[in-house]
């Protein structure tokens, strides 16, 4: 009895060891599917306009807005073609 006992045990650690990576997986797998929400151009221009303030470079503030509508707009193209690339998978 105690023969069997070991053998279902030996048998049982390798299939949950298994059963879990193979839960992780899926469940990175999932969260790279998942499409990520796209902030609104005013939400990103807010956020680049912060982070040029910043970094204090001694822009004026219309050169910030204008590399910031640059950055905003790139980012933007970018995200709608990664969505059209994505959905001709």
């Amino acid at each position: 009895m105690n023969f069997k006992q070991h053998w279902s045990m030996r048998s049982l650690c390798p299939a949950l060891l298994l059963a879990g990576i193979a839960a992780v997986a899926v469940g990175v797998h999932a969260d790279e599917a998942a499409p990520k929400p796209v902030a609104s151009k005013r939400q990103m221009m807010k956020e680049c306009m912060a982070k040029q303030k910043a970094s204090n470079a001694g822009m004026s503030k219309e050169q910030m807005k204008k590399n910031c509508r640059d950055v905003t707009d790139t980012e933007r193209e970018n995200a709608k073609a990664d969505k059209d690339s994505a959905g001709q998978r």
